[in-house]
This record gives C-alpha cells, sequence and structure tokens, in this order.
C-alpha cells in the first residue's frame, strides 16, 4: 500500500493508494505457489457455489478482445498465473511482470482474462494421483462454455500449463468443441508423456499420473509414455502414443481452424528430463507435430541441465528442483517468466522466434 500525504487549510490527510492495479492477487507465495485467496471470481461471473476450488475472472468492463482461459499445472492453482517471476538465468533482466500482468499491460480488462482451478486442496497435495478424468474434463469444458456466455463472445484462446494441456485437449475432443478456440498454447505439457513415468511404470497404484490408457474408458488416461504394444494390457496410451487419432502431438492436423503454440524448456525441464530411462526423448515431449497451423515452438531453457536419474516421485511433488528452475528456465519458470511471449502469440500473427520479439529474460532458440 502506498501512503501519500496532502495539507489542505492546514489539515494533514493522508491518501491511501493501492500499488496493486490488477484484480488478481498473489502476494504470497513460494517462488511456485500462491497462497493468497484462491477464489478471486467477480462476484458477477459465476453463481455461488461453482467452482468452488477457485479461479478469477470478471468484473466491472467488457469484453471486446478474445477472452483468454489460463488453465495451471499438476499441484498448482489458477493464481499462479499472477506470480510473480522471481528467477533470472545469467545475463538477461528478470522479467518485468507476471502472466496476468502481462495481459493487463498490453490492454486486456478483466472480463477478458479468466482462470480454473480444477483440483482441489486435497489434489493439488497430492499431485502424483492426479490424471485425466471425466469429472475434470467436463469442468473445463463447462468453464469455457460459461466464459463464452459472460464475454458474449464465440471462441477463446488457451493458455495451458504441464497436466492443464493434456487435460485442456483431452476435454476440447470429448466435448468436441475444437471450434470454440482460436489459440491454444501448450507450456511444457506432456503431450507426448513423461519419460519421467517410465521408472515408475504404467500400472503402479501409487503414481496414477503415471498410468497408461484406461481400458474401458478412452478419455480416462495417465502420461505414460505409449510403448507401441498391440497389447492394451501393456502400456498401452493413445493419448501420448504417435499412431492414433487420438495422438495429443497429432490434434493440429486435425484442428486446422485453431491456431497452435508451444513453449519448452528442453533439457532444463525436470519434470519431463529428470530421468535415465528415454532421456533422449525428453526433449521432444512437450511439442505438437509440426504442421502449418503450429505456428511457434520455442525452447525456452536456460540454467542448470536436468539431473540424467530415474524420477521415481518419492517426494511425490512435481515442484523437484533438479533442474533450470534453480537459477534459470525449467518447467514452471517457462510458465512464470513468458508472459511477454505469451501476449505477443495471442494478439499478433508472430511465427517461429519472432514470438519472442519483446521476451529479453532468457535465451529463445526454435525446438523443432
Amino acid at each position: 500500500m502506498d501512503f501519500r500525504f496532502i495539507f489542505i487549510s492546514g489539515f494533514l490527510l493522508t491518501l491511501f493508494i493501492s500499488t496493486n492495479t490488477y484484480s488478481v492477487e498473489c502476494d504470497n507465495h513460494n517462488g511456485f505457489i500462491c497462497s493468497d485467496s484462491n477464489y478471486q471470481f467477480a462476484d458477477n461471473f459465476t453463481e455461488q457455489g461453482k467452482y468452488t476450488d477457485g479461479g478469477f475472472g470478471g468484473g466491472n468492463c467488457q469484453a471486446t478482445k478474445t477472452p483468454v482461459i489460463f488453465l495451471h499445472g499438476n499441484g498448482d492453482n489458477a493464481i499462479g498465473w499472477a506470480l510473480p517471476p522471481s528467477v533470472q538465468p545469467e545475463n538477461f533482466p528478470r522479467a518485468p511482470f507476471s502472466v496476468y500482468e502481462s495481459f493487463i499491460q498490453a490492454g486486456y480488462n478483466d472480463c477478458e482474462l479468466f482462470g480454473l482451478t480444477y483440483l482441489s486442496i486435497e489434489q493439488r497435495q497430492s499431485p502424483q494421483l492426479n490424471y485425466h478424468d471425466a469429472v475434470t474434463q467436463q469442468t473445463i469444458n463447462q468453464f469455457i462454455e460459461d466464459v463464452l456466455i459472460y464475454t458474449g463472445q464465440n471462441k477463446v484462446n488457451i493458455v495451458a500449463h504441464s497436466l492443464g494441456v493434456s487435460l485442456a485437449i483431452s476435454s476440447l475432443h470429448k466435448y468436441q468443441a475444437w471450434n470454440k478456440i482460436d489459440r491454444f498454447i501448450n507450456i511444457g505439457g506432456a503431450i507426448r508423456g513423461l519419460q519421467s513415468c517410465l521408472y515408475t511404470g504404467y500400472a503402479n497404484a501409487l503414481v496414477p499420473t503415471c498410468g497408461s490408457q484406461n481400458l474401458y474408458q478412452t478419455n480416462t488416461f495417465g502420461l505414460y509414455p505409449d510403448n507401441g504394444s498391440l497389447s492394451p494390457l501393456w502400456g498401452k496410451n493413445a493419448w501420448t502414443g504417435n499412431n492414433d487419432s487420438l495422438s495429443m502431438r497429432h490434434f493440429p492436423s486435425q484442428t486446422l481452424g485453431s491456431r497452435f503454440y508451444s513453449l519448452t524448456a528442453g533439457l532444463h525441464d525436470q519434470i519431463h528430463c529428470t530421468t535415465m530411462s528415454g532421456q533422449r526423448a525428453c526433449v521432444h515431449g512437450a511439442l505438437f507435430t509440426p504442421n502449418s497451423n503450429v505456428k511457434a515452438q520455442l525452447q525456452l531453457g536456460a540454467g542448470t541441465i536436468a539431473n540424467a536419474l530415474d524420477f521415481n516421485f518419492s517426494d511425490l511433488s512435481p515442484y523437484n528442483l533438479s533442474g533450470g528452475d534453480l537459477d534459470g528456465v525449467g518447467h514452471f519458470n517457462s510458465k512464470i517468466n513468458s508472459g511477454a511471449i505469451l501476449v505477443e502469440m495471442l494478439t499478433s500473427d508472430c511465427e517461429g522466434v519472432a514470438c519472442a520479439n519483446s521476451y529479453l529474460s532468457g535465451p529463445v532458440n526454435n525446438a523443432l
């Protein structure tokens, strides 16, 4: 809070001027997760009792731009999109704004920016148990519908991180809702599965996050990389594989009405690449198959390279600092630091590294 003092007719008046002009507040955090109130929706966005796990969006304003929906990753919450950058790679300046603030600075208002917390408190505390399930897919689909109704627009843009990427893709497929998506940004999503899941196995009851595809429910799956087996009993996962219509890496070729983008930290991503099993493939884990409507896939990784050891989820947390986030850009800072790039991707016709023209907070390379 900023205190200003003025004198009027001999009286000292103190003015309390808020220095935070943004409706989403993340003042308390540990560098990765915000601990402020997780429910920061405007009263006029949705009825009480809906989306009780939290989120943000709406206000005394009107949407004129295509609204943006932000979907967090495993163990996180929606308010994390307002988390201020705190780490800077060597020889680069720190990113000036959070992702949310970057959009405000670019002229977006609170009625054009929405975030959904799709995990309960219990789920956020046990990320190793979370996977792609029908309830969450339905919640995401309903949230998209509610944002469209609230804003009066006919399409949204989606910016998703990590587990939020694959949950969004599976929800959009399940509800045949791709016609409602203008642009889709994938930040560190495990669209080819997680090579770090190879060590835990495809049917480990202690780590459902790493499971394969459910035998009886097509849209229910974990992030085990498809092993190419002809038998569905041995690690089959059409979503993370290469040869099925459900392959997440190929969705852009099936969805020509939308534009797609990816950000990855490559070998600096501790979630994808803290592994000895299949480490050669880990740098491709977040990448779509190149296609005419995949407009940019950028590698932002910097700092420490992920350790070549089997990530066995022994700490039961995705916040394992064995990669670039220690001192640069890894799995989480590729989200936290990238506001300037995300704005460019959603407000211009940029392609390739040109989408990072305004990004000064680390190295940028084509990831293809």
